[in-house]
């Protein structure tokens, strides 16, 4: 089960109740902002609240976005949810509905994508955008199966190995590792690694304001989110209904 931290008004010692949540089910700890949070009492608290959670089954909650103690929770061994593989699945629908607002057609657009490996994710977005644009480029190094199942199966073509040039010219530009060879320029852009979550190129999150009214003011949001996604309550649809173009 998933975990969700609640910290703000809530009882001096560290509690457990079921939470329901937009149809999504957690175990939420319940914890009282701390006068000292820094203090050892505060944090000998803590670090029970995060043992409580992991002796129950928790690996992954959903945090608080201003809770001091999140370290002492990942030592305990209870992590932050994952937003990257949500980020990496609404990138291509997003891509295709920019690219639609900027008045670029799919036969005159060019996106393309770049990473280290060809991940699941990768080849899955790779694939979509693909059967949707005339004009993709692919710079991995192992891309050479999907582009033979594309031409096989749907006579589509892949550019493989584009220069930074050409990355650079893409009207979108899907980042799955780190490229400090382009300036980053193109009209649309995500990077989609880890650390890459901030700044420029950042894929937003955002929830639907019905579920929103339903989380406490301090919940980490896009993680919540990216839980409900996992847990099929929220989808792809849903959630790019709420990213501004």
């Amino acid at each position: 089960m998933l975990g969700y931290i609640v910290y703000g008004d809530g009882p001096s010692r560290p509690a457990l109740e079921e939470r329901k949540l937009a149809g999504g089910r957690f175990l939420a700890l319940r914890m009282g902002e701390a006068a000292r949070p820094r203090g050892l009492l505060a944090r000998r608290r803590a670090a029970e609240g995060g043992r409580r959670l992991r002796e129950a089954g928790v690996r992954t909650a959903v945090f608080p976005v201003d809770f001091p103690y999140t370290a002492l929770f990942i030592q305990q061994g209870v992590l932050p949810v994952e937003t990257l593989p949500l980020r990496r699945a609404l990138a291509a629908p997003l891509v295709r509905r920019r690219l639609e607002a900027l008045g670029l057609s799919p036969t005159e657009a060019v996106v393309a994508l770049s990473g280290e490996r060809m991940s699941r994710e990768l080849w899955d977005a790779a694939k979509a955008l693909a059967l949707g644009f005339r004009y993709v480029l692919l710079d991995v190094r192992d891309g050479e199966d999907l582009a033979r199942e594309l031409r096989r199966e749907y006579g589509v073509s892949l550019l493989l190995r584009p220069g930074p040039d050409q990355l650079e010219r893409a009207d979108a530009l899907l980042l799955y590792a780190p490229r400090g060879d382009l300036a980053g320029d193109n009209p649309v852009r995500y990077t989609l690694y880890h650390g890459g979550e901030g700044g420029r190129g950042r894929l937003p999150l955002c929830l639907p304001a019905a579920v929103a009214d339903q989380a406490e003011e301090n919940c980490g949001r896009e993680q919540l989110a990216a839980a409900l996604y996992a847990q099929g309550t929220l989808t792809l649809e849903d959630l790019l209904a709420e990213i501004p173009c």
